[in-house]
């Protein structure tokens, strides 16, 4: 049976992430696997996210915006992000990305193969796959599957974040190529929060996505409707090709995702709770979060000492979804509001969760404070 010091299980954004900051790290003299059993040189996912500092995989991004927009029944606002950067960067891009650095240092081994189980250990952990296994010191663990761990029961709220998109390109210049529509409220809200989010890379192709935050699953043929009257309505579009298709239906809830899964094995990426419940954005805490396991084996010899996250954050996150699934239906005013009160660069820090208190307060005063009030003191079911 081979043995390696560090193996991670799936090679998606998480997985890769760690790997190439294991590869940068003086840990690169150990033994590194990376198994996965996925073709990721498709576009079948984007990754979008914020920043005001260079980051590890840039080169894979294939779209930068200063400027983001937010339209509902009343109008909409164009948004300066200031000292911020919207970005975004297709699947195949950052995996394509990964490889070359991970090429480039030579260290990382990977092994196509479907994992079967991963057992726990004193020394070390087993991974079988078939007729075939190895060991690791550590193992990370990344595949999000039905049978994940995720603690439930009172207090905890759990909804769907379902999204559907089609990379469009039309005969005529209808897009605005400087702006993300980050929010297009302009569509049934059904009693949850629902809207639209546009990528525009040419003035006649774009990234056009619909997502819904539900209590229950979101059929793909309502999301197709619904793509194509906001298509229609929005855009005067009728006819235009359909370049890619995208989708997916993540988990988001404040429930407690288990970092430690054993002795010898940590959850990463969504299965470790790095999924942002009130916001679906995950890029940014991965990369936060796989420096920070690179940071704990260097210092203690063991990847657990992690930074928890901010208790208020949780609790604010918490007291959002109960508001969400009371309300989700009146959740766009919400957004709307919070939007035209604040600086935009205010709101993105916020989600950051690098707010500071009076920051915190003066979002807080922007929304109802009646909802928030009765979602904090929910015992909820």
């Amino acid at each position: 049976m081979k043995h390696y010091d560090f193996v991670i299980a799936g090679g998606g954004l998480a997985g890769l992430s760690l790997a190439c900051r294991l590869a940068r790290s003086t840990l690169r003299s150990r033994p590194i696997l990376v198994i996965d059993h996925a073709d990721r040189s498709q576009h079948d996912r984007t990754f979008s996210f914020w920043s005001q500092e260079p980051d590890l995989f840039d080169s894979a991004v294939s779209h930068s915006w200063h400027k983001l927009r937010v339209a509902g029944r009343d109008g909409d606002r164009c948004l300066d992000l200031g000292a911020y950067s919207y970005h975004t960067m297709r699947g195949g891009d950052f995996h394509r990305c990964a490889c070359a650095i991970l090429q480039r240092f030579g260290v990382v081994e990977y092994l196509d193969a479907h994992i079967d189980r991963i057992e726990d250990g004193d020394r070390f952990a087993t991974v079988r796959m078939g007729d075939q296994t190895i060991s690791g010191t550590w193992v990370f663990d990344s595949m999000l599957d039905a049978g994940s761990p995720v603690v439930t029961g009172n207090g905890c709220t759990r909804l769907n974040l379902t999204f559907v998109g089609w990379e469009i390109q039309t005969e005529r210049d209808v897009f605005q190529p400087d702006v993300v529509t980050f929010m297009d409220f302009r569509t049934p809200q059904k009693d949850d929060l629902r809207f639209f989010y546009v990528l525009p890379f040419a003035p006649n192709r774009a990234l056009v996505e619909y997502t819904a935050f539900t209590g229950g699953r979101l059929a793909g043929s309502e999301a197709n409707a619904a793509l194509l009257t906001y298509l229609r309505e929005a855009f005067a579009l009728d006819s235009y090709q359909v370049l890619a298709r995208e989708g997916g239906c993540l988990p988001i809830t404040d429930a407690p995702y288990p970092r430690r899964l054993g002795r010898r094995v940590m959850a990463i990426g969504v299965k470790g709770g790095l999924l942002k419940p009130t916001t679906g954005y995950a890029y940014s805490r991965i990369q936060d979060d796989s420096m920070a396991i690179v940071a704990s084996l260097l210092t203690h010899g063991h990847p657990f000492d992690v930074p928890a996250g901010d208790p208020s954050y949780r609790w604010l996150d918490t007291v959002m979804l109960r508001v969400m699934a009371r309300y989700g239906g009146d959740m766009h005013t919400m957004m709307e509001t919070l939007l035209a009160r604040n600086p935009i660069e205010r709101v993105l820090s916020f989600l950051d969760e690098e707010s500071n208190p009076l920051d915190i307060l003066q979002i807080m005063a922007s929304l109802p404070p009646s909802r928030f009030i009765e979602a904090a003191l929910l015992n909820h079911q």
